[in-house]
């Protein structure tokens, strides 16, 4: 599938969400796992089917894997930020990303309210609804915005800080430079909370890693075992490397 097959279907994807969402009446919880929504069911509902019409795998945070044989493999959220979403609270978003011969090939954000979207082909660059973004390039935490996934126990300097709930969102305004910086502080992110977001930071200039230093890596064995990692990603070596020492 090339990136333009994709970006189509993605955004055919996200308007069905989007037009879905705006039509439930009960965003409460569902009978699947723990910390699953009616809204989330919704949304995995009309994503996964059409991802596999298109010859796609799909690992979905909300369905079991299928395919993973396929040269082409999607990794989706199809509501990131569900907790937000259950509330009423403005931030939650699709993610999408395409992976081949394990890599990341392309990927799309689209906050499901608001409609901002972000997008990334490899080696092309990452835009914002259609405009390339670059990061902020601040290079000293203590003049550092950094938003957070859950909070850390200790204060490392940062100017001023946000925790507002969506990992690939907060990830995507790292990359147009809105943040300077993201840290997990909690348990760890899964494969399909920071995909997508992690190639649109890379192509607009951040470093993103774990915080053992190891890049985000789309191998087999990464894919399949959904194991969770704390990621730092930052608009700047320096940053990011600020941070870790900090965090340490």
């Amino acid at each position: 599938m090339d990136s333009s097959r994709f970006f189509e279907l993605s955004e055919s994807i996200s308007d069905e969400i989007i037009y879905s969402l705006n039509h439930l009446d009960d965003w409460g919880k569902a009978d699947g796992h723990p910390g699953q929504y009616k809204h989330d069911v919704i949304a995995d509902e009309i994503a996964t089917p059409q991802l596999i019409a298109a010859g796609l795998g799909v690992i979905s945070e909300e369905s079991t894997p299928i395919g993973l044989d396929k040269p082409y493999i999607a990794i989706v959220d199809p509501i990131d930020g569900s907790t937000n979403a259950s509330l009423s609270l403005p931030w939650y978003a699709l993610s999408l990303c395409l992976v081949y011969n394990e890599e990341a090939v392309a990927s799309f954000v689209r906050n499901l309210v608001t409609g901002e979207t972000f997008s990334a082909e490899v080696g092309s660059g990452a835009e914002k609804n259609g405009r390339k973004i670059l990061v902020s390039g601040v290079t000293d935490i203590e003049d550092a915005l950094v938003v957070f996934n859950d909070l850390p126990t200790k204060h490392f300097g940062w100017r001023q800080y946000r925790a507002l709930g969506s990992a690939a969102l907060d990830l995507c305004k790292v990359a147009d430079g809105s943040f300077d910086a993201f840290v997990d502080a909690g348990e760890g992110l899964a494969i399909w909370d920071y995909a997508g977001a992690s190639l649109i930071c890379e192509e607009a200039g951040a470093k993103i890693t774990d915080t053992q230093s190891d890049p985000i890596s789309f191998e087999p064995s990464r894919v399949r075992d959904i194991k969770r990692r704390q990621l730092v990603c930052a608009g700047s070596n320096e940053l990011h490397s600020a941070i870790l020492t900090a965090m340490k």
